[in-house]
């Protein structure tokens, strides 16, 4: 799929056509309609590289028990494989 963004809309926002992606992948990461992981691969960054620019820039990012439990059966995968 193809978006196409008129030019003028990002000079009147004041940003880059970078920065109207970033802002339209994390809008959908803050209404729940993408995961961390999905957001940040939609970005080409990590889950630890998506969390450090939401804190960069000051943005709010839930972490509930779910989001524990599924990173740390991850981790008990990638430890477990030599």
């Amino acid at each position: 799929m193809t978006l196409q963004v008129p030019d003028a809309l990002a000079s009147q926002a004041g940003c880059t056509t970078e920065d109207l992606f970033f802002g339209l992948v994390v809008g959908l990461f803050l209404e729940g309609r993408l995961s961390l992981g999905q957001a940040g691969d939609a970005l080409g960054l990590s889950k630890p590289e998506m969390m450090a620019e939401l804190h960069e820039r000051g943005l709010p990012m839930s972490y509930d028990a779910q989001d524990a439990a599924s990173d740390l059966a991850a981790i008990e995968r990638l430890w477990s494989h030599p």
